[in-house]
Formats: C-alpha cells, sequence, structure tokens
C-alpha cells in the first residue's frame, strides 16, 4: 500500500459527495476543514460507512478506524489526516 496525502483522500471525499454538497450551493473546494459532514446532514451513518469504503476502494487502502475519535471521523480535515498519515504508517 502506498501513501496518500490528506489532499488527496479530502479531494476523493468532495468527488464521492459532490452532488449533496452541490445541494449545499457550496463549491467543493470551498468546504472548509473543520466541516462536519454528518451534523450537516451531508451524509448519515451509512453514508459515512459507504464513504469510508468507498476513499479506501478508490485509494487502494484498508485503514482500520479504531484509533481515531468517532467524533472526528466525521469532520472533512481530521478524516482526510488520519487517513493520509494511517497510509504513511502503513507503507513503511
Amino acid at each position: 500500500m502506498s501513501a496518500v496525502t490528506a489532499e488527496e483522500v479530502r479531494a476523493v471525499v468532495l468527488d464521492e459527495l459532490a452532488e449533496p454538497i452541490a445541494g449545499l450551493g457550496v463549491a467543493p473546494e470551498e468546504m472548509p476543514d473543520d466541516f462536519d459532514l454528518l451534523t450537516s446532514g451531508l451524509i448519515d451513518s451509512l453514508g459515512l460507512m459507504e464513504l469510508i469504503a468507498s476513499v479506501n476502494e478508490r485509494l487502494g487502502l484498508d485503514i482500520d478506524y479504531e484509533d481515531l475519535d468517532p467524533e472526528g471521523l466525521t469532520v472533512l480535515g481530521t478524516f482526510s489526516g488520519y487517513v493520509a498519515s494511517a497510509s504513511a504508517a502503513d507503507a513503511r
């Protein structure tokens, strides 16, 4: 498995959620890192699981999210950074 950057993870997340983001009237590149995907109503708990599976699949990762604080799991920047850090640790 190769390491990915937080920006790459963020791009995949925003691509996966492009339609609901458009519904908010916000350009994906304007989404702040502290944007909470769950509390904003952009995704629900099932949507979160689907997003995690999609990110892992599209980036060729097998990330264990057990160490990430559950509240951080739904925050765009925290999630992206965690996936990048975990992929870098696994690539070593």
